[in-house]
């Protein structure tokens, strides 16, 4: 019996008849990415710190850019934003448990140009924002 199954499938072979066994189309790879977890920033008005948000980043690299030179400066580049977001507050004036996305990604981007290289990062997304606790903001915010 195994004989005969052996014969058959050599014979399937040789007629180049293998559905099952078809190439894959080639698909576009996936642009390389690096995710930054766990960045503490805190969240300050008036001089006090108000809340502090964890925020998970994800960095899109250049395609062709090796992922293991960001992987490499990644503990650099968490330093340098957190002294940034020591420097000024990326909470919303709004809203303390939530930070400017539009700032942040802007700053990120300033560090990552800095550190890997002007354009190897397309684009950051912020992934996951995680406030430390849940504050109410008062509804009349003095303005500075």
């Amino acid at each position: 019996m195994q004989r005969r199954t052996l014969i058959l499938s050599m014979a399937v072979l040789a007629l180049g008849t293998r559905p099952a066994m078809a190439a894959p189309e080639a698909t576009a790879p996936e642009p390389a990415s690096v995710t930054m977890t766990g960045v503490g920033l805190p969240v300050f008005v008036d001089g006090r710190v108000r809340n502090h948000i964890f925020v998970e980043l994800k960095l899109h690299l250049k395609a062709g850019f090796a992922v293991e030179q960001a992987r490499a400066k990644d503990t650099v580049m968490r330093d340098a934003l957190i002294r940034e977001g020591h420097r000024r507050s990326f909470g919303m004036a709004d809203n303390w448990n939530r930070v400017d996305e539009r700032a942040l990604a802007a700053a990120v981007m300033q560090i990552t140009a800095t550190h890997l290289g002007r354009g190897n990062v397309v684009r950051v997304e912020i992934v996951r924002q995680t406030p430390r606790m849940r504050v109410r903001t008062p509804s009349a915010v003095p303005a500075s």
